[in-house]
């Protein structure tokens, strides 16, 4: 065993993979530990509902229709959901891991924050998405155009269906779209890293999956993971530098 370890550890990239495979595992089982409370479910989408309305934006509804014109967009939009929201976030670190192994650590640890926050808000607020509360008009383009069913009583065994807020395909796609602006070389990239996280926002309300609130709070918890994350890069007090004087030496 420490043989194994001693040899992760030179490693780093495997140890890395490990850390990352090991946190989605970890989330993913957290889902379906949380057994889907739907009365309160229902109730607080009502209430995301109704503040959306309050505040003039609730404008899900209006989206989808334009969209829903062109099926085969809309199509390429489930697929997106479907898959794109890990394969790409996986494509994204592989990447920011060999341009640069501090914004690579830094990224991580902000988005693993964020994903913990984020779970422990689904166990307390579970929140159905908008294609479940009844009377909005608003479809459920997985199950319309490819019969599947991810999120619904009937689903609950697989995955936790009331974890709509926060949002963490926009919060992950707005942490990607700083990193490729960040790190980029590239004009496309940064390009790319402006128009990804509005991608993704738009296909998570097109498909009927989250509010506009979701999306929103997804950003504003990933913003808290790299406050939390960066909590120990605090600089240390000014007096702090004597423990930093060598021994016998002075301090020039």
């Amino acid at each position: 065993m420490r043989r194994a370890w001693a040899g992760m550890q030179r490693r780093d990239g495997i140890k890395q993979i490990l850390i990352v495979l090991a946190a989605v595992w970890a989330y993913e089982l957290a889902r379906m530990l949380i057994h889907p409370n739907w009365s309160a479910a229902m109730a607080n989408a009502q209430k995301i509902d109704n503040l959306e309305r309050g505040l003039n934006f609730a404008w899900e509804q209006s989206l989808q229709r334009a969209f829903l014109g062109v099926p085969e967009l809309v199509e390429a939009m489930n697929l997106f959901y479907f898959v794109g929201h890990f394969v790409l976030t996986a494509i994204f670190f592989l990447w920011l891991y060999h341009h640069s192994r501090d914004g690579f650590r830094s990224f991580r640890n902000g988005f693993l924050a964020a994903t913990a926050i984020a779970v422990f808000i689904h166990w307390q607020f579970p929140t159905a998405p908008p294609r479940l509360l009844s009377g909005l008009g608003i479809e459920d383009t997985l199950r319309v155009i490819w019969n599947l069913d991810i999120g619904s009583p009937r689903a609950s065994a697989f995955s936790n269906p009331v974890a709509a807020v926060p949002s963490l395909h926009a919060g992950w796609a707005v942490g990607v779209g700083i990193g490729l602006i960040r790190y980029a070389r590239q004009v496309w990239l940064r390009v790319l890293g402006v128009f990804y996280p509005i991608a993704v926002m738009l296909t998570i309300v097109v498909t009927g999956n989250h509010f506009i609130f979701d999306a929103l709070a997804g950003i504003a918890v990933l913003g808290a993971g790299f406050m939390v994350a960066n909590l120990p890069r605090i600089r240390r007090p000014p007096w702090a530098i004597l423990d930093a004087t060598p021994r016998g030496g002075a301090v020039r």
